[in-house]
């Protein structure tokens, strides 16, 4: 305050300085305005000018004093205000600086408190997120969703969730995950969106095998796990895994035979990429449908062997029930008939002929044909061998001019070597073994020919001995 009083005066007595130095000045200029003009006015006139001029001037200066004078008090009352304002803001600063402190040790207190209190809950926050990842990705993929689309929303719920769960929310965990071990032993049927090969989207009951398989008739259906929809396989099973499909989709409350995939696609994806068994055979090309040609030629001649053959041998059979009875629609007949005609004659060595004749012929008619099915046993596995050889010689030309990069390239070839060689073993194996048994039959059946023709030469030539010996 006193500091501001000073500053003040000196102030005052500069601007009385001033003002002092502005009247000399003035004085001055009015004594050289008189000199210009002493022809027009007197010096008593300048004096009252001047006099006149200097009490203004002193009432002008009393008048900006007494303003200063004002304008100073008010800025010391100001200062006043200013400084209780100050000084209030500094104990209002201490006061918060105090309870500041306080606030920092009571949070260092309070987070000492809640780590010690969340670190089991870390932990279980810790399990609960993997947990729920786990079940994210297993519902995603699971065939339950396609029925009960709504767990997709739960679960991505709980798995983004950020926060130490609730109880409710470990409750709603554990539910989803024991209605996917529930479910999964169920077959149900609902209706359901299916994507066909061509694009288009239907609607039809689906029939949900557990968590394994899903089919739609006797189609089975692929689970698009990014738009949760189903799609027919492009390409379906053939055979006994799709009447299994088509037993179950009509059954209502009975047991049937369902193939089961437990892979959950992989194995049915390998099934219907195998190739049918048209395809194999294409696979094999012309040295295959060769083969083929072979084996059904053979079959025929087979088929065409045993049936003439097991007629024959019923009819010698008939033939030896009942000797007196000669039939000429078997060897065995013919033989006995031929017998008769020539049995007036003596001479053993013509009848012998005779009869050797009618058994070359019969003989040859019986094993008419074997060496053909013979022939075509050994030329199959040759032909397959053949196919195996020019198989091998397209896979090398294909290696040659793309490399090994890409084994696709050298699969055909592959196929048409190993294809070629199992179709000649599979011809080759039945003609043998049919050919093996036709043989034994023709020996058989030859065989009683040639007993029975024999038989007769040694009757005749008995009689002849006999009839020597009475003329001798």
């Amino acid at each position: 305050m006193y500091r501001t009083q000073s500053t003040l005066m000196h102030q005052l007595m500069q601007r009385g300085r001033k003002a002092a130095y502005l009247i000399g000045t003035i004085f001055a200029l009015n004594l050289t305005a008189l000199n210009a003009t002493a022809a027009e006015a007197s010096l008593a006139d300048l004096f009252e000018r001047v006099k006149s001029g200097s009490a203004e001037e002193a009432q002008r200066n009393q008048e900006r004093e007494a303003k200063f004078a004002s304008s100073a008090a008010e800025r010391a009352a100001m200062l006043r205000d200013v400084q209780a304002k100050v000084g209030q803001q500094e104990r209002l600063k201490d006061r918060l600086k105090a309870e500041f402190d306080n606030n920092e040790d009571r949070l260092v207190e309070i987070t000492t408190t809640l780590d010690r209190r969340i670190g089991d809950l870390g932990e279980l926050f810790g399990v609960f997120r993997q947990t729920a990842d786990d079940t994210q990705n297993l519902l995603f993929d699971s065939l339950v969703t396609l029925e009960y689309p709504e767990r997709r929303e739960s679960i991505a719920v709980l798995a983004s969730s950020t926060e130490v769960p609730t109880i409710p929310e470990m409750k709603e965990l554990w539910t989803l995950l024991v209605q996917e071990i529930a479910y999964s032993g169920e077959v149900s049927k609902f209706e359901s969106e299916i994507v066909a090969p061509g694009g288009a989207i239907y609607s039809d009951s689906v029939v949900r095998v557990g968590m394994f398989n899903a089919i739609s008739g006797d189609r089975y259906l692929n689970h698009l796990t990014e738009e949760n929809i189903l799609a027919e396989l492009p390409r379906q099973p053939a055979g006994y895994a799709r009447s299994t499909a088509a037993d179950l989709a009509e059954a209502s409350n009975e047991v049937v035979s369902f193939a089961v995939d437990p892979s959950r696609g992989a194995l049915l994806g390998l099934l219907v990429q195998s190739p049918s068994l048209l395809e194999r055979i294409e696979q094999g090309k012309a040295v295959g449908y060769v083969i083929l040609i072979g084996l059904f030629l053979g079959l025929i001649l087979v088929l065409e062997r045993w049936a003439r053959l097991s007629k024959l041998q019923s009819r010698i059979n008939n033939q030896l029930k009942d000797l007196d009875r000669v039939s000429d629609d078997n060897p065995l007949g013919r033989i006995i008939a031929t017998y008769y005609e020539n049995e007036h004659l003596e001479d053993l060595e013509t009848i012998s002929r005779k009869l050797e004749a009618v058994v070359i012929k019969d003989v040859s008619a019986v094993t008419a044909g074997l060496p053909i099915i013979k022939i075509l046993a050994t030329v199959a596995p040759l032909t397959g061998l053949l196919g195996t050889v020019v198989g091998m010689i397209e896979t090398f030309q294909s290696i040659t001019l793309f490399g090994t990069g890409d084994p696709k390239l050298m699969a055909g070839g592959i196929s048409m070597a190993l294809i070629t060689t199992v179709l000649g073993l599979v011809a080759a194996i039945p003609l043998l073994i049919s050919h093996t048994f036709l043989s034994s039959k023709a020996s058989s059946l030859s065989k009683v020919i040639a007993e029975q023709a024999a038989g007769m030469m040694a009757m005749k030539a008995e009689q002849i001995a006999i009839a020597k010996q009475d003329a001798g």
